[in-house]
């Protein structure tokens, strides 16, 4: 059992709150090897990486804290996922979409559209540790709480009431209008615990610490000991969550982040120069503490990799301001850089974590500092940065996020964004004594545009057939929303597309100039094969042609 109380941190310029441990009791809680991350049979589109081989995962959390086991230390996953607005269900909400006024709506946000969330949340994480989970998860989007009497404070009881009940009785034929009041994270708990996930000890930043204008909060979930945890205020954005867990008598520091929303709107980076500006004044004073302290930045970024190459004429906040680089082995030397990207871990066509307007892009982070590459204390194990990409669950068939969906009764899909993760290992050498590495990157392939992602009918890619569609309900389209299929149609109308599939006339759009061209030059009257992606345009259903596909 772990008791801990959350005190407001007024020393500085920085307004929060400290999480201190007044008692800890600790038990071991499984002794099975952690060295296999997840089923490598249930992982599709693992590909070939030109330089480093990938494992495991990153880490995220919630509110006042709940009792954990011990996790064997020897290899551990670090996990940061941002689940795209998760809400909760007592209908105050800043975004209009989840405030579940109109119930005649068929977007509206319901309980069963929460369910189809936290579980198609848990199976993502469940891909981790042979399916217990990663040890630390930094979440994004987690709604703040606007309901504060309804909060729960001691969510490690909160377990042990509901334990003889499941979420998705809680959201069915058990409701109870106290239910409405549960926080995001305490529902999100009770899922990955139901799903076989458990012993997560949570801290997040209370809504009264947010602006008012600000849905979202950060937490952090952790197996190992949560020692302290602090809220740092940002312009427009999200408050930065510095926590600081015990793994095995270390420290490690985390920082949870959620910068200004709009990567490809230069106007914004103002705002995320200052976002950047209060984070590399968090890792300056840690640093100047311990120089090798052992540090890990994550989260969404609101930014790219490559972002001051991409708006060369620009300060940028993560790589001008933040330092944010791509010299493995530069961060080694005191004085210099001090913070390496670990998306240059993989090879350029696979660095991205989103898929915005066909380009692909890379809002999701994981930096570490010197202290993660020595052997003392925690240690980065080299070349098991990956992003998690599960094509069926929170992939489509080529490899892009399959974005939260209002669509049907239950919803659909997972998150716009896919969890990004590393692996970690402790040491018993010396501070400084740093490990040798496969093949350090040296930060030289960084791109000057931003990769494409689209439907090629050249690689011969298998779409499932979509026919069945034509018979699916509106109230069952959920599951299909965003998805890639096959289907056989002749063209009604161009302009304002019309398809005949299987004798039923569809919406039709085709966002692509070269492929509403083909479309054009089509005979009418023949039955084509195209590739399309379900879609909802107004309420109404409809087919996004993203090629023709081309024959055997």
């Amino acid at each position: 059992m772990r008791i801990v109380t959350l005190k407001q941190n007024t020393a500085g310029d920085c307004r929060g709150y400290n999480v201190v441990l007044e008692h800890t009791l600790i038990r071991n809680l499984r002794s099975k090897s952690l060295a296999r991350t997840f089923n490598s049979t249930d992982r599709v589109g693992v590909r070939s990486r030109q330089r480093k081989r990938s494992i495991l995962a990153f880490a995220l959390c919630f509110l006042p804290l709940v009792g954990c086991a011990k996790p064997t230390a020897n290899e551990f996953t670090v996990v940061a996922y941002n689940v795209e607005n998760l809400f909760d269900m007592d209908g105050i909400a800043i975004y209009h979409d989840y405030t579940q006024d109109e119930p005649d709506d068929p977007f509206t946000y319901s309980r069963v559209k929460l369910l189809t969330k936290l579980q198609n949340t848990a199976a993502v994480l469940k891909h981790f540790n042979e399916g217990a989970g990663p040890e630390v998860i930094l979440f994004q989007e987690l709604e703040a709480d606007f309901s504060p009497e309804t909060t729960v404070d001691d969510l490690d009881q909160f377990l042990t009431d509901y334990a003889g009940t499941t979420v998705a009785a809680m959201l069915g034929e058990g409701w109870k209008p106290e239910y409405a009041g549960l926080p995001s994270a305490a529902w999100l708990l009770k899922a990955l615990s139901d799903a076989g996930l458990k012993g997560y000890e949570i801290v997040s930043v209370p809504a009264k610490a947010q602006d008012a204008s600000i849905a979202h909060a950060n937490a952090v979930f952790s197996k190992f000991p949560i020692v302290a945890s602090t809220a740092h205020p940002l312009e427009q954005a999200r408050d930065i969550l510095e926590v600081e867990l015990d793994v095995e008598g270390h420290s490690l520091f985390l920082y949870d982040n959620h910068w200004k929303s709009g990567a490809s709107n230069p106007e914004r980076e103002p705002i995320r120069v200052q976002n950047a500006t209060v984070l590399r004044g968090l890792i300056d004073a840690r640093l100047a503490e311990d120089p090798y302290a052992d540090i890990i930045l994550g989260g969404d970024f609101n930014s790219h990799y490559n972002h001051s190459i991409l708006y060369p004429t620009i300060e940028t906040g993560i790589n001008d301001v933040l330092g944010s680089q791509g010299h493995e082995l530069a961060i080694r030397e005191q004085g210099g850089v001090d913070l390496y990207n670990l998306w240059f871990e993989l090879s350029p066509e696979d660095r991205y974590s989103e898929v915005w307007r066909g380009r692909r892009g890379t809002l999701m982070h994981m930096l570490l500092t010197r202290g993660l590459y020595d052997d003392h204390g925690i240690r980065y194990v080299d070349g098991s940065f990956d992003k998690l990409l599960l094509k069926g669950l929170n992939a489509d068939g080529i490899g892009r996020p399959l974005a939260w969906t209002f669509a049907g009764q239950t919803g659909g899909g997972t998150s716009d964004h896919f969890p990004v993760y590393a692996r970690f290992t402790v040491g018993t050498g010396e501070k400084g004594a740093f490990v040798e590495l496969a093949e350090p990157s040296a930060g030289k392939d960084a791109l000057d545009f931003e990769m494409p992602l689209n439907y090629d009918s050249e690689e011969k890619t298998a779409l499932k057939d979509g026919a069945f569609l034509v018979g699916i309900s509106d109230d069952d389209l959920g599951p299909y929303v965003g998805k890639l299929f096959r289907i056989d149609a002749s063209i009604l109308q161009l302009g304002a597309l019309r398809l005949d599939v299987g004798g039923v006339e569809w919406s039709g759009y085709a966002p692509d100039k070269a492929v509403q061209a083909a479309l054009e030059a089509l005979d009418p009257d023949e039955v084509h094969p195209l590739a399309v992606q379900l879609g909802i345009w107004k309420g109404k259903r409809q087919f996004i042609v993203e090629g023709i596909i081309a024959a055997n």
